[in-house]
């Protein structure tokens, strides 16, 4: 299959390369990915639908849990031994020294927030969340790009009209965190946005995101076109099934997120009526699963949601196929588990890096 239609749009940065221009030929480069940092500062979860079955975070927790010392005391407890694997037990916790990395990190990255756990898990305290994004209104340089499985309390949190100054009471707390005491203070911290009344909301440096698997979960998406954020996107990692971003259900009618139209579906077909004024998406991320017991992605999953998107004009970014790859059969949807290595990341001879520009307006 060939490539789709090309569209780029004003906010996005169009890029990737062909297989042929790799060293390592089919599988692609490993070392790129949707964000340049992760930070920490909170770990722990638990399951809540068919994505989390087999969690990497949950495996990497139970690793470090055995490494002992400091990185073993943080992650200790948090998972339990079961016959299929280690589970999440629930419990969260919250690393205070880590709380001021990104003030010291002076170059700008985009950071990928609470890889560990959700940021938005129900045992995880508001005042808990406050701080962190207090921490992400401060170090305004970076983007902070969160992702959760959490929707409707992501939607109740930065809908609540008070949270913003919440935000913003809690900078004051900022100076208390673990930075250093000997010498001069790091430059970057002094770079942070002073404590003050609250910014214009929402934060022009956090992108919002929800994790999607399959057709069940794409309630999600409709929270977030509710929730306000400078860009929204959704990951659709690891892809279970087949989805349909253009057919997000609400109540009995449906809203497509790559164009920004509301419909209904009647004896004649498909019919606009007014909704809700909900932008589209500003970005969608796809990839397979990976580890013990890693389920396919069909190519054809993965293949209609670029081409959509290219049609939208919305930024694609294919992060991997997991542990499998397609395999030329009579239907050509078999797939073969070769290892991540061997699969890589090109969809259909080359990679898909597109990301964002910038944040829209409105």
């Amino acid at each position: 299959m060939g490539e789709p239609p090309g569209a780029t749009s004003r906010n996005q940065l169009a890029s990737g390369r062909r297989g042929g221009s790799d060293r390592r030929g089919r599988a692609g480069p490993e070392n790129v990915d949707w964000f340049d940092a992760t930070w920490n500062p909170t770990a722990g979860c638990s399951l809540v639908s068919p994505g989390c079955d087999h969690c990497y975070a949950m495996r990497i927790a139970a690793q470090l849990a055995r490494m002992g010392g400091k990185t073993g005391a943080r992650y200790a407890g948090l998972t339990t031994p079961e016959r299929s694997g280690p589970i999440w037990t629930g419990e969260m916790r919250v690393a205070e020294d880590l709380l001021a990395w990104p003030l010291l990190r002076r170059r700008s990255r985009r950071i990928a927030v609470s890889l560990m756990s959700d940021l938005f898990h129900e045992n995880l305290p508001t005042t808990t969340l406050d701080l962190v994004h207090a921490v992400m209104r401060a170090a305004h340089w970076h983007r902070f790009l969160v992702l959760t499985k959490r929707s409707e309390r992501m939607r109740a949190y930065y809908n609540d009209p008070q949270t913003s100054q919440r935000i913003a009471e809690n900078s004051n707390l900022l100076p208390s965190l673990s930075l250093p005491t000997r010498g001069r203070r790091p430059r970057a911290v002094t770079r942070a946005r002073p404590p003050s009344a609250p910014d214009a909301w929402p934060l022009r440096n956090l992108w919002l995101g929800v994790s999607v698997e399959d057709q069940d979960r794409l309630a999600r998406v409709r929270d977030l076109l509710q929730t306000p954020a400078a860009i929204r996107w959704v990951c659709f990692e690891p892809l279970l099934d087949q989805v349909r971003p253009e057919a997000v259900p609400v109540g009995d009618r449906y809203f497509d997120a790559f164009r920004g139209n509301h419909y209904t579906i009647d004896g004649s077909g498909p019919a606009a009526f007014e909704g809700p004024a909900w932008r589209p998406l500003d970005w969608v991320v796809a990839g397979g699963e990976i580890g013990a017991g890693a389920r396919p992605m069909h190519a054809r999953w993965a293949r209609e949601i670029r081409d959509k998107c290219a049609s939208a004009g919305i930024p694609f970014f294919f992060r991997q196929w997991g542990e499998w790859v397609p395999s030329n059969g009579p239907s050509g949807e078999e797939m073969t588990r070769v290892g991540k290595r061997a699969a890589g990341r090109l969809l259909d001879g080359r990679t898909w890096d597109q990301t964002p520009r910038s944040a829209p307006a409105g």
